[in-house]
């Protein structure tokens, strides 16, 4: 982040924190370009991290490649095990599988319409369609507490007063 930057941004962030008297919800741009009105974020429980995520596989993969430096392409057997750094988890696993199980953090559950079933990942409920007599049903969606909906449309110039929201280039 250049200098020019990193002062409009630590502005804005600091006008956005003494407007709502609490810190701002920071989300990277690149959600903005991947999202055309809404987005579902959830606060980063990742070591400390002070960054809100996009609830959904890629922008979770993504999140932990830029902000965390972990390689989530990496799931070949040679690929050494890491141990999960969200708050209270310490799960060793292949660097590839972080991100389905970052969703599980995020209280992601994915809802069988036809029978009611629960389940963590998405994957688990195309199986259950398929071996459960589900074949027709739809996945619906359930989010954890603690997630946010936050309007693309109204974050002008890369923040959002009414939001509380920065985004960082």
């Amino acid at each position: 982040m250049d200098t020019d930057c990193s002062s409009e941004f630590s502005m804005v962030r600091g006008m956005l924190q003494e407007h709502s008297g609490m810190n701002p919800i920071l989300l990277d741009r690149d959600i903005l370009r991947d999202h055309n009105a809404e987005v579902r974020v959830h606060p980063c429980h990742w070591d400390g991290c002070p960054m809100h995520i996009a609830v959904e596989h890629k922008q979770v993969s993504k999140h932990l490649q830029q902000h965390h430096n972990i390689n989530t392409s990496a799931t070949s057997e040679d690929t050494e095990q890491i141990s999960c750094l969200w708050t209270g988890c310490r799960h060793a696993m292949k660097p590839g599988n972080l991100p389905r199980h970052i969703l599980s953090h995020l209280g992601v559950r994915w809802m069988c319409s036809t029978c009611e079933a629960s389940l963590s990942r998405e994957d688990a409920f195309r199986r259950h369609a398929l071996e459960k007599g589900c074949q027709h049903a739809k996945a619906v969606v359930k989010y954890g507490d603690g997630s946010l909906v936050i309007d693309t449309v109204c974050i002008d110039g890369g923040w959002s007063a009414s939001q509380n929201v920065v985004c960082i280039p």
